[in-house]
């Protein structure tokens, strides 16, 4: 019994090991069965993919040409237009500069005969304006030698005279310069006339008129005159002062010193005004000026209060530097010539201006 149970248990031990063997082979064939798939299942997946990949790739060459082709096309066509819009305006902006560079030219044309237009203007006024200051210097010392037998008398009050201002004047002289009177001059000390100054009556707030009386003999007046300046006259109790009887544009210009002799008398300081100048005797010794405003400026600086200079006829006057200023052109170079050629341009450029004027009126004038 024991026999046959360790028998059996012999068998069954034996049964087992087989059996786990079988399961041993079965179990290793197994696995080698599913490496062949998946190997398989591999290569398929590579197989599709680099398929797919290779269409993908011939799908997008195709349309990177494609899209290549449209690009070129386009820029192609985009580059004509923009070719052709710049040679439009490249023509256009050439066009321009050539009515500009027409324009200049005539324009320089123009300014270059406006330029010895102006020019000859500028010389022919520029000597007109020498000849006009010429004559009247010269007018002004007719003017002077025309009254050099002349006195003025300032500060007679109006209607003193009476109905004779020659009467009374000699009366006067007689009267207060009896010690200057030469016996043998004339009764009336040869006066020739005397009356006022040629101007409108004045208010009776306002100064006098001057009185002006001319003599017969230069030596006469002369003596009478600096007899009077010597011991001055007077009128009722007021001075009356005695001077030459300058030409208008003298008065002018005599006047101009008014400030700068008050400013002066206040001051105790000597001066004299022969004609247009004035001789100032300062302590440092006389000087001369030759116009009020350098006058002025020079006795400012040596501490003089002066007041302020009036000169109307700076204004009024037209002069070469007016000229200048409406005229500004400059010939560089040697001077232009003034002769008989160069004048009969101008009168030949004035006649055109003025026929122009004259047609342009004719063509405005009413039927």
């Amino acid at each position: 019994m024991s026999a046959d149970k360790l028998k059996k248990a012999k068998t069954t031990t034996k049964g087992r090991e087989t059996e786990e063997k079988q399961r041993d082979v079965e179990k290793h064939g197994g696995a080698h069965g599913g490496d062949e798939r998946l190997d398989t299942i591999r290569e398929a997946v590579s197989t599709a993919v680099a398929k797919g990949m290779e269409d993908l790739r011939t799908e997008l060459k195709r349309d990177l040409q494609e899209f290549s082709k449209c690009l070129r096309e386009d820029m192609k066509k985009q580059m004509d237009e923009f070719t052709s819009e710049m040679r439009i305006k490249h023509q256009d902006v050439t066009r321009r500069i050539e009515d500009v560079t027409e324009r200049v030219g005539e324009m320089e044309h123009s300014m270059a005969d406006a330029e010895r237009w102006d020019i000859a203007v500028k010389d022919t006024l520029t000597q007109l304006l020498a000849n006009q200051r010429t004559l009247q210097d010269k007018v002004t010392e007719m003017e002077g030698h025309a009254r050099r037998n002349n006195i003025r008398i300032y500060g007679i009050p109006e209607d003193t005279e009476g109905t004779s201002a020659t009467a009374f004047v000699v009366n006067m002289i007689k009267t207060q310069l009896s010690e200057d009177i030469d016996p043998n001059w004339s009764s009336d000390l040869g006066i020739e006339r005397a009356h006022r100054a040629l101007a409108a009556k004045p208010s009776a707030s306002a100064p006098p008129r001057s009185m002006v009386v001319r003599f017969l003999q230069f030596t006469v007046k002369e003596k009478i005159l600096y007899a009077a300046w010597k011991k001055g006259l007077s009128h009722d109790n007021q001075r009356v002062y005695f001077d030459h009887d300058y030409a208008e544009a003298v008065q002018k210009k005599r006047k101009e010193y008014a400030p700068i002799k008050k400013a002066l008398k206040e001051q105790g300081i000597r001066f004299r005004t022969p004609m247009t100048k004035m001789r100032v005797h300062l302590q440092d010794g006389p000087v001369t000026y030759h116009n009020a405003i350098q006058a002025a400026e020079d006795l400012r600086r040596r501490g003089l209060n002066v007041g302020k200079i009036i000169c109307k006829e700076n204004a009024e006057v037209f002069t070469e530097e007016t000229l200048a200023k409406l005229l500004p052109w400059e010939v560089l170079g040697k001077p232009r010539s003034r002769g008989e050629e160069h004048q009969q341009q101008v009168r030949e450029r004035l006649q055109e201006y003025r026929r122009k004027d004259a047609s342009e009126a004719e063509n405005h004038s009413p039927e």
